[in-house]
């Protein structure tokens, strides 16, 4: 353990810079000193985990317990609410070139690192670089050509494509590289070492830190989810953040407040649209019908999900309820549909035909999680009700992705993590097109929605989203939600946000007891 501190600090630039492009330059730090106390105070009560054997650069981390402080100590040009509305917070404003392809970005005065160092555009460049070469924002910034400064104020991103909604992919950190140890940033806290002890102190340079409920937050290693309960339930660890709905949620025991936020996971049916039976959209849109999401949510995900039918949270402004309405629950028009495409139903055996040929499908769902076997039965005994031959074939991780490169499947159960902006392309045209969905007019759609800024989004939406409902490529089932825990008695008005779970932190309240506790 005594070694543990210095050989982590050593690691984290190493870490960080690991596959990622060479930044550009960035000024030198002021010479005001750091901040540091000499000794982290003895009374620390409120804790974190961390992962002592993954980096804590934001950048370049792996670890998802040490991503979920990254809220704490660094900001973005933009954070998202839990409509996912883009909010500016280093940026003062940002506008769009008019063919689309660039977008300026105009940063706030005044910001400064936790060292007193100014913010600069050179600093936001560098940052979103090297976070688009490599790491866990890459996937979001992958339209992203390059960033650069065009004064020190002033940020210029171009763009392979027009994205009038580039704002929501801009919560990515910007930081302040350090020769050793993690980068400095902007946000609430910054990293402090006492001996082998790591910890959070409130940044007296943020404007929110005099609001704080903790002065200090310590930190506390664990190492895998096992630890991560224990640590927990002993008290050792005082917030943690979990996905109830998902394989891995952790079995807590001890008092604890919990408050759920919105994410852009979504839970969806795929369908094969390159033969069988749902290559008629009449039958995907009798599937669709037959999913009944309220029943999936609060039976299976113990209402730890948002029903949806579209692919983008129907928390978000540009979800049109209209066309999600014709995709919704209701086995009537199931049945219609399923009529309408040529299926008659036998007196024999209660199965649908067309042709002497019975409809039957084959359902694939992975083995390895059990709120999807629950909703692949759940969807199964819909489409049984209807006259419907249905295989539930369960597999494990390996086979069932063996399954869907290959199309060995009418259905399957699968989940995805959408950007901030939910562009569904990746599902409908883009490597997770299982199904084999084509269509000029739906991409077409696609294209001017994501292109759209202002006043011209909600049109562009109603279009893509009405040419959804058509031809239903996939059928929606839910976006999960995810969890922030926090032991009973030490703060209530949670703000989790899918990129912060200690949004608006400063916000909390606490019991006058805890505050005297654990301040």
């Amino acid at each position: 353990m005594r070694r543990l501190l210095p050989l982590l600090l050593a690691a984290w630039l190493a870490l960080s810079l690991a596959g990622c492009a060479e930044p550009s330059p960035l000024p030198s730090p002021s010479e005001e000193p750091t901040p540091s106390p000499s000794a982290a105070p003895e009374a620390v009560r409120f804790s974190l985990g961390y992962d002592p054997a993954a980096s804590l650069h934001p950048l370049a981390g792996s670890s998802q317990v040490n991503q979920e402080l990254t809220g704490l100590v660094y900001q973005g040009l933009y954070e998202l609410d839990n409509q996912f509305t883009a909010h500016p917070v280093l940026a003062a404003s940002a506008a769009p070139a008019e063919d689309g392809l660039s977008w300026a970005v105009t940063l706030k005065s005044g910001a400064v690192f936790s060292d007193g160092t100014p913010l600069t555009a050179h600093h936001a460049a560098a940052s979103l670089n090297a976070a688009r070469a490599a790491g866990p924002y890459a996937p979001r910034l992958a339209g992203v050509a390059g960033a650069w400064a065009a004064d020190d104020a002033t940020l210029v991103i171009s763009l392979a494509a027009p994205n009038g909604s580039l704002p929501a992919l801009l919560d990515v950190p910007i930081v302040l590289e350090q020769e050793e140890g993690p980068p400095l940033g902007t946000g609430y806290y910054q990293y402090e070492a006492a001996g082998e002890r790591l910890y959070l102190q409130a940044n007296p340079r943020h404007s929110g830190a005099s609001a704080l409920p903790y002065a200090v937050i310590s930190l506390t290693p664990v190492s895998g989810a096992d630890e991560r309960v224990a640590a927990f339930d002993s008290g050792a660890v005082t917030a943690v953040t979990t996905r109830f709905a998902s394989p891995y949620a952790l079995g807590y025991s001890s008092s604890y407040e919990t408050c759920d936020y919105p994410t852009t996971t979504l839970l969806y049916v795929g369908m094969r649209c390159s033969g069988g039976p749902c290559q008629s959209a009449l039958v995907r849109r009798a599937v669709s019908r037959a999913v009944d999401r309220a029943r999936i949510v609060q039976t299976l995900l113990s209402g730890h999900a948002d029903p949806a039918c579209l692919p983008i949270s129907p928390l978000h402004g540009e979800y049109a309820g209209e066309m999600a309405a014709l995709l919704d629950f209701d086995m009537e028009q199931a049945a219609a549909l399923l009529a309408e495409a040529g299926y008659g139903r036998s007196e024999e055996d209660g199965l649908l035909y067309r042709r002497r040929e019975a409809l039957s499908l084959t359902l694939l769902v992975n083995s390895d999680n059990e709120s999807r076997q629950g909703a692949a039965e759940a969807l199964a005994a819909s489409l049984a009700e209807l006259g419907v031959a249905v295989r539930v074939d369960t597999l494990p991780w390996e086979g069932y992705t063996a399954a869907l490169a290959a199309g060995r499947f009418d259905l399957y159960l699968g989940e995805v993590s959408l950007t901030g902006d939910f562009d569904p392309a990746p599902l409908l045209s883009g490597a997770l097109n299982y199904g084999g969905h084509e269509s000029w007019e739906l991409g077409q759609a696609l294209d001017a929605w994501r292109a759209a800024r202002g006043d011209g989004r909600a049109q562009a939406a109603e279009e893509l989203w009405a040419r959804f409902a058509k031809e239903v490529p996939i059928a929606p089932v839910c976006f999960q939600r995810g969890s922030l825990l926090v032991r009973w008695g030490m703060a209530s008005n949670l703000q989790p946000t899918r990129g912060n779970p200690f949004y608006r932190m400063e916000e909390w309240t606490t019991t006058a007891v805890s505050k005297k506790l654990y301040q």
